[in-house]
């Protein structure tokens, strides 16, 4: 459970934290088809209010254009996203992404950065040009060429195959809204402020469209809802394997002590208190076993949560799916004591089989063997 946990956390982090941001603010016709002409009208006035709010950690104005980027090698469909380079930095750490080349020189015009995955599809490298090509604010087609300044990897594959980063002021003139943004992200102190930013903005801007990380992306949150679902599912078959395990031991202790329980009852003893004896056996054996179990259990998520757990031979698998190859495993309490009280009640409906079988023996008959 807790290494199931660690993916989905680490997964969710680096979507809010590279991708997402917590909350995102779009004119309300604009995620219908990312037309440019649906821009927030007094963007820039947006950003300076939504900064001055509490809990903010960073907020940063995009332009986000559905366009295609072509090489002599071929092209490809593609999210343009036009960045402030400052405040994209403090928001998805875009430069500590990069893997060749430099972030974005301020002083220099038309650079792009392009993922590694991109790179290698359109035989593209550092220095080389690029061209860009999508509708304006009119519909008419605009393109440009950008040189690669930078090569960037993500641990999504699928992001990296989607998108790549211009400076918004390289790219609003030419789609026809100046000085203009289509999109606000913002990142939280904390992911428990969700529900009452979201909120707060929208008292704020009461016409735009305010949406959170899962509304944005609900593959995510089902993620997260599947996820616990399917860790039950497998606790349940471990718990099934318990179950067994524990039928198997208290039946091999009832069956060898046929003669000793025949006894008891020929003198009289009450059959609840053979089956309340099962029972305290069963329990005594929980006793013994939980303590060191949870001890190692806490041992192992302790030690894999501060130095992770390395898939790295599998990583191109893990990109693939969004998930990074090196996995650090926690555990709520919540959960810690769900697993607990499960493994009781499995452990207890489990000594109801044997216990039944010993209070259905017979005294004389057991008397003989």
């Amino acid at each position: 459970m807790a290494f199931y946990n660690g993916m989905i956390e680490q997964r969710i982090n680096s979507a809010i934290t590279g991708e997402l941001s917590h909350i995102q603010l779009h004119h309300p016709e604009f995620r219908k088809d990312y037309e440019i002409k649906y821009y927030l009208p007094n963007g820039r006035k947006m950003l300076e209010t939504i900064a001055k709010n509490q809990g903010i950690k960073a907020v940063t104005g995009r332009i986000i254009i559905k366009g295609m980027i072509a090489s002599a090698a071929g092209s490809s469909g593609i999210t343009i996203n036009g960045v402030m380079p400052s405040e994209e930095q403090l928001l998805t750490n875009l430069k500590g992404k990069i893997i060749n080349g430099n972030y974005f020189n301020l002083k220099k015009e038309n650079e792009i950065l392009i993922s590694e995955k991109l790179r290698k599809k359109l035989k593209l490298d550092l220095n080389k040009k690029t061209i860009l090509t999508f509708q304006d604010k009119e519909g008419n087609l605009a393109s440009a060429a950008f040189r690669i300044c930078a090569i960037y990897k993500t641990i999504n594959a699928p992001y990296d195959d989607a998108n790549v980063f211009v400076k918004i002021t390289d790219i609003d003139s030419l789609s026809g809204i100046p000085k203009a943004i289509n999109e606000i992200a913002v990142l939280l102190e904390s992911s428990k402020l969700v529900a009452e930013s979201q909120k707060s903005l929208k008292q704020q801007f009461p016409k735009m469209e305010i949406k959170n990380w899962m509304e944005i992306a609900p593959e995510l949150g089902l993620t997260v809802s599947v996820g616990d679902q399917m860790v039950y599912i497998f606790m349940g078959i471990i718990l099934l394997a318990l179950a067994f395990g524990i039928v198997n031991t208290m039946m091999m202790s009832v069956l060898e002590r046929t003669r000793e329980i025949g006894m008891l009852l020929a003198l009289g003893m009450n059959k609840f208190k053979i089956f309340q004896m099962i029972i305290l056996e069963t329990f005594f054996l929980i006793l013994a076993g939980c303590p060191i179990g949870i001890l190692l259990a806490f041992a192992t998520i302790g030690i894999t949560h501060k130095t992770g757990i390395d898939f790295s031979q599998f990583s191109e698998v893990y990109s693939s799916f969004g998930y990074s190859s090196i996995v650090y495993p926690s555990l709520t309490w919540n959960q810690f004591g769900n697993i607990v009280i499960l493994i009781v009640i499995t452990a207890l409906f489990s000594a109801l089989f044997p216990a039944r079988r010993a209070l259905k023996l017979n005294p004389a008959e057991s008397l003989k063997k």
